[in-house]
């Protein structure tokens, strides 16, 4: 059975437990839903999502942590209490907008899929006012478990970034957990080779979640960046092309972004999850042959695949637009049967070339 490397959920009830639960899975709120992916796919390019969370049973806040916490006490009031959402914080959260480099949801209603407190989630805010005005300045919102808490949205007052107000409310929400006795804290995800979210590693001493293992492991860059879930597809098949050239064979490496596909269309599970392919032509029935390299098992896969031309229409033409540098493939493909595997570039490369006629 193949295994999925991005999946959601819609819960209608959710008990502090089960969020631990999903959590502890390398699962993440997005709206009203829980999901969770191991691939990205941005600015023409797959990223790994690595999972990351913070033990805070002997978790102390560092020396600088403790310095910007005085600084901003010192000139802002603070408080956690269940969430709210109105015009107020709207009017913070569009000012952030406006600021922000990405996509952001017209409100904070949107952003969460909460309407007039109809969620299943236990959300709580970090809220901080200037103590003169009390303006507010930094607003933050973040899920309860159990055992467990995640962090799911921060705003602040961009004209106010040299206080560090999103790293500190972070920060605030991990002293509440800290004083109600929660054990992980779990900021979201980081991304190799994309430095935008690392600042989440600086929280604290972290754990990734291994999709190797289905076990929580000591944060490793060095080893992240070379066995990442995208970092050893690329790595492997690259090796498979030297392979196959050295042979004569005329193959590329091909960047497949419909990777994402199984996590749009929940009623068809055969598509093909990789975000890189090798295609080696079509066979006789004309049944594309691609092979792809699984991160979880560690091993090859040669692949008999069909285009899905009709799904093919529900994803946008952005995504199918082939951009002008590099090689995409950007037919919709869903497996039809696995035709060879293995961990070794050696046999793989045996096994293509007699696909190929070498």
């Amino acid at each position: 059975m193949q295994f999925n490397y991005s999946d959601k959920n819609t819960p209608f009830v959710l008990s502090p437990e089960s969020l631990d639960w999903y959590l502890s899975k390398g699962w993440y709120r997005m709206g009203a839903t829980i999901f969770t992916t191991h691939f990205l796919y941005f600015k023409d390019k797959p990223y790994s999502a690595i999972w990351i969370r913070i033990d805070l049973q002997d978790f102390k806040f560092s020396k600088s942590q403790r310095k910007l916490m005085r600084r901003n006490a010192a000139l802002f009031n603070t408080s956690v209490e269940p969430r709210v959402i109105d015009q107020e914080r709207d009017e913070l959260y569009k000012i952030y907008a406006e600021d922000f480099d990405g996509r952001l949801s017209p409100t904070i209603s949107d952003s969460l899929e909460d309407y007039n407190g109809d969620t299943v989630f236990t959300t709580y805010e970090v809220t901080v006012r200037e103590k003169i005005s009390n303006r507010l300045i930094a607003d933050s919102y973040f899920d309860l478990g159990d055992a467990a808490a995640a962090s799911i949205l921060g705003i602040y007052d961009p004209g106010l970034k040299s206080f560090s107000l999103g790293y500190y409310t972070m920060l605030l929400e991990m002293e509440y957990c800290l004083a109600k006795g929660i054990r992980y804290y779990y900021p979201g995800y980081v991304v190799p080779g994309y430095q935008r979210f690392d600042y989440k590693l600086r929280l604290g001493p972290s754990h990734y979640f291994d999709v190797k293992t289905d076990k929580w492991l000591p944060y490793n860059q060095q080893e992240i960046e070379k066995s990442g879930p995208v970092e050893s597809q690329r790595s492997f098949l690259r090796s498979l092309v030297e392979s196959l050239v050295a042979r004569g064979a005329n193959v590329e490496l091909y960047t497949y972004p419909m990777f994402e596909a199984g996590f749009y269309d929940m009623w068809h599970e055969g598509y093909v999850p990789y975000p890189y392919i090798l295609p080696l032509g079509q066979d006789p029935d004309g049944n594309i042959i691609i092979v792809a390299f699984d991160p979880r098992d560690e091993e090859y896969r040669l692949l008999s695949c069909q285009h899905m031309v009709e799904s093919q229409i529900m994803f946008t033409p952005v995504v199918l637009t082939e951009p002008k540098q590099g090689k995409y493939f950007t037919d919709l493909l869903s497996i039809k049967a696995v035709l060879f595997r293995s961990s070794s570039t050696e046999t793989m490369t045996r096994a293509c070339a007699t696909v190929l006629n070498l």
